[in-house]
């Protein structure tokens, strides 16, 4: 698979310098463009201080390399900005206000929900349902949010590469560069990138 991604990455840098060759300005437009589909997907594990347990950081990081900590509700510290690829909102036995308002800033196909914290609780079955009443939104256990979030990532991966075809779509080129262009999008379009 490395080397198929470093295929992929050398056929793609061929592409940028001939769309360049043909139009330099173009060209330009199409490297930004590729060097966003590149850049790293990143992960955030988002919850109030306390709620991540470094038993599920670690097992998600095994799960998709790297992994950011996003602590909500800190009086110390301005709320995080919520801007990864996928966010890991952990609630420690409730969702709190705080985790609410993290709710608004994260669409849905970035959200991976968990519920941790349920030990001591007379009906943890309960406790699950009584969160994602709260949070509107499907609450898993902390076994299953490695799972969940590799498979967030592979939608991460596919809107990148649909941002690169609307990108490359939108480059203003000379015909020649056009033309590169066009045959790209074509194979671009009609294959899972």
């Amino acid at each position: 698979m490395v080397g198929d991604a470093g295929v992929a990455h050398a056929r793609w840098r061929h592409i940028v310098e001939d769309i360049g060759r043909f139009d330099a300005g173009a060209g330009r437009q199409a490297q930004r463009a590729l060097e966003r589909h590149d850049a790293p997907l990143r992960v955030q594990i988002a919850g109030r201080g306390g709620a991540v347990r470094p038993t599920l950081r670690s097992a998600v990081e095994a799960a998709v390399a790297r992994v950011e900590a996003a602590e909500l509700d800190s009086p110390d510290r301005p709320e995080p900005v919520l801007d990864a690829d996928v966010v890991l909102l952990v609630l420690a036995a409730r969702a709190h206000p705080a985790d609410l308002a993290a709710l608004l800033t994260v669409d849905a196909e970035r959200l991976v929900v968990v519920l941790d914290r349920t030990e001591g609780l007379d009906d943890a079955d309960a406790a699950f349902a009584h969160a994602a009443a709260q949070v509107r939104r499907p609450v898993l256990a902390p076994g299953s949010a490695p799972a969940a979030v590799a498979h967030r990532l592979g939608s991460a991966r596919r809107r990148r590469a649909a941002a690169l075809a609307r990108d490359l779509a939108g480059i203003a080129a000379g015909p020649r560069a056009r033309d590169v262009i066009e045959s790209v999008l074509d194979d671009l379009l009609g294959s899972e990138w």
